[in-house]
C-alpha cells in the first residue's frame, strides 16, 4: 500500500482545508479591496499626499506593531487571535462600504481603516505560521507553505482585474465583498477543531524584555539570522529595479496596459513556482534550494537591465519570481518547524519587521539613482547587492546543511521560562535549529 503524500495529507486534514479556505477567500477580497481603496481616495480628495496617506497608512500601521503583536501572539491563544483579527477586518472594511453607500465616507475613515487593517496583519501572519504548526504535519509542512504562496499568487492575478469590474458597476461594491470575505474566513476559523493554545513558557513576561528575548533568540540562531539578514536585501533591491523598470517604460512612452503585463509576468511565475514547489521541496535539500533561488533571482534582475523589450522583461521576471514559491516555502517551512512554539510569534515579526525595516525605501533610491545614473547602472548596482545576497547563502555552512523539510527535526518542549533552546538535530543529522541564523523574508 503505497504512503500517502503530503498534498493528500492536507486534504485529509479538515482543519487545514478550514484555514486554506478562510485564508483564500480573505486573501481574493483583500486584492480586490486593495484595488478600489486607491481609486476611492482618488474621488474624495485632490491632494495626492492625502491619496499617498491612505497607501501608506497600512504599512505604518504594520511596521509599529510588528515587534509588540509578535510577544503577544506568544502568550495568547492562537485561535482566539485569528478569528478577533479576521472579525476586525469584516467590521472595518464594512464600515466603508456602508458608509461609502450612505454618501458619508471621508478621507479620514479609509486612512483609519487602512491603519488598523495593518495592525490587524501584524497579529494575523505570526499568529497564522504558529497555529499551521500545530495543524499541519512536519512532513506536509513545505507543501502547506507553497499552498500559501499559491494563494497569494492567484488572489493578486484574479482580485485586481475582479475588483476593476465591480468598481465599474458600484465604488464601494469591491470594499463590500471583501468584507463579506472577512465574515467567511471567521466563519471558518471559528470551526477549527483543534486546539491553538497559549504557549506556556514566558507568558508573563513584560513586552518588552519579551520582545528583547526574541530578538535575542533570533540572533543566535544562525541559519535564520542569515534568512532574514538576506530577505530584508532581496526586498529592498527587488522593490527598487521594479520602480526603475516601471518608470522607465513609462518615459519611452510604453503605454500602461503593456507596463502591467510586467506585474502579470510576476503574477504568472509564481503561480506556476507555486505549483512546482511541492515537488521542488520533496526532491532537493532547503540549503540546495535557496542557494539556486538566490543565484537564479541575481542572474535574472542583473539581465533586466540589457533590454528594454516589455517582452523579454516580463520573461525574466517571471523566471525569478518562478524560484521564490520553492525558496520561501523551504526556508519558511524550516522556521516554523524547529522554531520553539513560545517564540512563533517573536520570530515571525521580528524577520518581518527586518524585511520591512528599509523597503519603504526602495521606490525613493531606485527613482532618485535612475535620475541621476540611468536605468541601467542603477539596475547593475542593485543587482550587485542581490548577488551578494546569493553569496551570503552559498558561503553559509547552516544555510548549506538544511536538509530536506521531511527530515528536519522540531524543537523539544522546553520549561517554562527559558527564553531560548539548544536546537536539535534532524533524524538525519543535518542543522535542527538553535544556534546561529540568518533569515529572510
Amino acid at each position: 500500500m503505497s504512503k500517502p503524500t503530503s498534498r493528500s495529507r492536507l486534504l485529509r486534514n479538515p482543519d487545514y482545508v478550514r484555514l486554506l479556505s478562510g485564508q483564500t477567500i480573505s486573501s481574493l477580497g483583500s486584492a480586490m479591496s486593495a484595488f478600489a481603496f486607491t481609486l476611492l481616495a482618488t474621488t474624495l480628495t485632490d491632494s495626492l499626499a492625502q491619496v499617498g496617506l491612505v497607501a501608506s497608512a497600512f504599512g505604518l500601521g504594520t511596521a509599529i506593531t510588528a515587534l509588540p503583536a509578535g510577544a503577544l501572539v506568544d502568550r495568547l491563544n492562537r485561535k482566539r487571535v485569528l478569528v478577533a483579527c479576521s472579525t476586525a477586518g469584516c467590521l472595518s472594511y464594512g464600515s466603508v462600504a456602508i458608509a461609502g453607500y450612505a454618501d458619508r465616507l471621508t478621507i479620514a475613515h479609509l486612512v483609519l481603516v487602512s491603519f488598523t487593517s495593518g495592525i490587524s496583519r501584524a497579529f494575523f501572519l505570526p499568529a497564522q505560521n504558529a497555529a499551521l504548526r500545530h495543524i499541519v504535519d512536519e512532513r506536509a509542512m513545505g507543501s502547506a507553505m507553497a499552498a500559501n504562496e499559491g494563494r497569494e499568487h492567484v488572489a493578486n492575478l484574479v482580485g485586481a482585474p475582479l475588483g476593476g469590474a465591480l468598481y465599474s458597476i458600484g465604488r464601494v461594491i469591491p470594499i463590500g465583498v471583501d468584507a463579506v470575505s472577512y465574515a467567511l474566513m471567521t466563519v471558518l476559523l471559528v470551526t477549527i477543531r483543534r486546539p491553538l493554545p497559549a504557549p506556556v513558557a514566558d507568558r508573563r513576561e513584560p513586552i518588552l524584555p519579551a520582545i528583547r528575548s526574541g530578538i535575542v533568540w533570533l540572533i543566535q540562531q544562525k541559519a535564520i539570522r542569515v534568512i532574514a539578514l538576506v530577505a530584508t536585501l532581496l526586498n529592498f533591491c527587488v522593490g527598487a529595479i521594479l520602480i526603475v523598470l516601471v518608470i522607465n517604460l513609462q518615459r519611452q512612452g510604453v503605454p500602461a496596459p503593456v507596463i502591467g503585463l510586467l506585474e502579470t509576468g510576476i503574477g504568472v511565475g509564481g503561480l506556476l513556482g507555486a505549483i512546482a514547489a511541492p515537488s521542488v521541496i520533496r526532491r532537493f535539500t532547503t540549503g540546495r534550494i535557496a542557494i539556486a533561488a538566490g543565484w537564479m533571482i541575481a542572474m535574472s534582475f542583473a539581465a533586466t537591465s540589457m533590454t528594454t523589450r516589455p517582452a523579454v522583461l516580463v520573461a525574466l521576471l517571471s523566471l525569478a519570481v518562478f524560484t521564490v514559491p520553492a525558496l520561501n516555502s523551504g526556508i519558511f517551512g524550516y522556521q516554523v518547524i524547529t522554531t520553539p512554539d513560545h517564540m512563533q510569534g517573536r520570530a515571525q515579526s521580528t524577520i518581518g519587521f527586518m524585511a520591512m525595516s528599509i523597503s519603504p525605501l526602495a521606490p525613493v533610491l531606485g527613482g532618485a539613482s535612475l535620475d541621476r545614473f540611468g536605468m541601467q547602472p542603477t539596475v547593475l548596482a542593485f543587482s550587485v547587492l542581490l548577488t551578494i545576497g546569493a553569496l551570503a547563502l552559498t558561503s553559509s555552512r547552516p544555510i548549506r546543511t538544511i536538509p530536506l523539510l521531511s527530515e528536519v527535526g522540531a524543537p523539544r518542549p522546553e520549561p517554562a521560562g527559558t527564553p531560548s533552546a539548544e536546537p536539535v538535530p534532524s533524524p538525519t543529522g543535518g542543522f535542527g535549529q538553535d544556534r546561529a541564523l540568518s533569515a529572510d523574508e
